[in-house]
């Protein structure tokens, strides 16, 4: 006969298994019918079988999966959700990394895209949507914005924060970096022997919360930080041709709306754009209205296009420059010299939005014109603006760089200089930030990562 005292036990133990077969029932269970399509080892898995996989199998696989579990609408499994913040560029940056960090760890993507930071659009404004769920169709509230996981992603980084300013005298890392969610993604395992162990039974406890919702907010590409993980950048160099991990990504998931692709295409009837094959995109960033008048670094630049471009013809040849900024008076100055200087220059006006009322359209607009930036034959941009990194990601090809206008350039020795950039992979910004902090990096040293901007 079974004492009073073990039968409890059992009774206790038995409830205990029930619980966590119904807390897991989803992972363990319910989600095993999508996992046929994308599991946690598919990325590696591919990298490493070339001649059956190919990183257009591997996204299909990955849409699959995303599409069966937004279906069956399974709250358990497990989820990125990208937090986007401040302007166009900065949020398809951030987009695109946090879709890499989806691929790479199994989680289906969800994006939080909505109108604020001088940026007054949903995603589905500008881009189409990822799938045909009916989750992704409507204008997501996300009014689980303040949910327990987030919460717990925002105290996670303000304390990993707090500890390496504590722990690291010469940390260059941004106090309020802990509101963008990025720097976990470099820095928390290795953060791990600098920690007390209640340091660590904290992260871990909210590990626990945050675990099936990860939120990534973020204007960064952050990519170069997962490719200095040495399996992952294996896996990256023979899934991405020559690094191009931006381009591959963008121009399956980042397909625009019917409104701009009329616009881009109103844009090619105007100036018979598909038969100008000599033609210069300058985008002229300024971040100070001091420098309206300072135009001769981009000056310089175009110059030295011209006179390659004419060398190489023996015959008279036009030349079609399209020029944008954030700074009207600065590119008509810019456009005024180089008409004093060039007959054989004629300028592609990029549309005038001044009197459209709708901030949705001018933010349509503004899409549109990056991406006639990116189809311009040779391309200048500014340094440090995200808004040229992403025409030239879209391009694929190389770039000049005009190393001025931003606030920690305007006094550098190298700031009126134009440099090529053969890499059309944009910049992580942050990633100086570290060189004081090695120990924080997945890999010791600071060598640039596949298809990472040297300079």
């Amino acid at each position: 006969m079974y004492s009073p005292t073990l039968i409890k036990i059992l009774l206790i133990l038995i409830l205990f298994i029930i619980y966590l077969l119904y807390i897991f029932r989803e992972t363990l269970f319910l989600s095993s019918s999508c996992t046929h399509f994308y599991n946690e080892n598919s990325f590696h898995t591919c990298a490493l079988s070339t001649k059956t996989c190919n990183i257009t199998l591997l996204i299909n696989s990955y849409i699959l999966y995303r599409n069966c579990i937004l279906n069956l609408s399974f709250p358990h499994a497990n989820y990125v959700i990208f937090d986007a913040v401040n302007g166009l560029g900065n949020r398809i940056l951030g987009f695109i990394s946090t879709l890499t960090y989806a691929l790479v760890t199994n989680r289906v993507l969800l994006i939080n895209w909505q109108p604020g930071d001088n940026h007054e659009t949903y995603f589905q404004e500008l881009f189409l949507p990822l799938s045909l769920s009916s989750l992704e169709n409507e204008k997501i509230s996300f009014s689980y914005q303040y949910s327990l996981s987030r919460l717990m992603n925002l105290i996670k980084n303000r304390w990993m924060n707090e500890i390496e300013w504590k722990t690291k005298i010469n940390s260059r890392i941004p106090r309020d970096w802990a509101f963008y969610f990025d720097r976990e993604i470099l820095c928390d395992e290795k953060m791990i022997d600098n920690r007390s162990w209640f340091e660590q039974f904290g992260f871990y406890i909210m590990n626990l919360f945050a675990n099936h919702n990860k939120w990534i907010r973020t204007d960064q590409y952050f990519v170069p930080l997962l490719t200095r993980n040495q399996r992952l950048r294996e896996s990256f160099q023979l899934l991405f041709h020559n690094g191009q991990i931006f381009n591959e990504l963008a121009r399956r998931f980042l397909q625009p709306i019917p409104k701009v692709n009329s616009i881009v295409e109103d844009f090619n009837r105007k100036y018979d754009f598909q038969k100008r094959n000599i033609t210069i995109g300058v985008h002229m960033r300024s971040w100070s209205s001091h420098i309206t008048n300072h135009i001769e670094p981009f000056q310089k630049c175009i110059q030295h296009i011209i006179e390659n471009i004419t060398q190489s013809h023996q015959e008279q040849i036009k030349i079609h420059l399209y020029v944008i900024s954030n700074t009207p008076r600065r590119r008509q100055n810019l456009i005024n010299e180089i008409l004093n200087n060039y007959k054989n220059i004629e300028i592609l006006h990029p549309f005038e939005v001044s009197n459209i009322t709708n901030a949705i359209e001018k933010m349509q607009y503004t899409l549109a014109e990056l991406l006639i930036l990116s189809k311009m034959k040779h391309l200048i941009i500014t340094s440090k603006s995200t808004f040229g990194m992403v025409a030239q990601g879209f391009a694929r090809k190389g770039a000049w760089i005009v190393r001025q206008g931003a606030s920690n350039e305007m006094q550098s020795f190298e700031s009126d200089l134009c440099q090529w950039e053969s890499t059309s992979e944009p910049e992580y910004q942050m990633m100086n930030s570290f060189l004081f902090n090695n120990s924080c990096l997945q890999n010791e040293g600071v060598m640039p990562s596949i298809g990472e901007r040297i300079n």
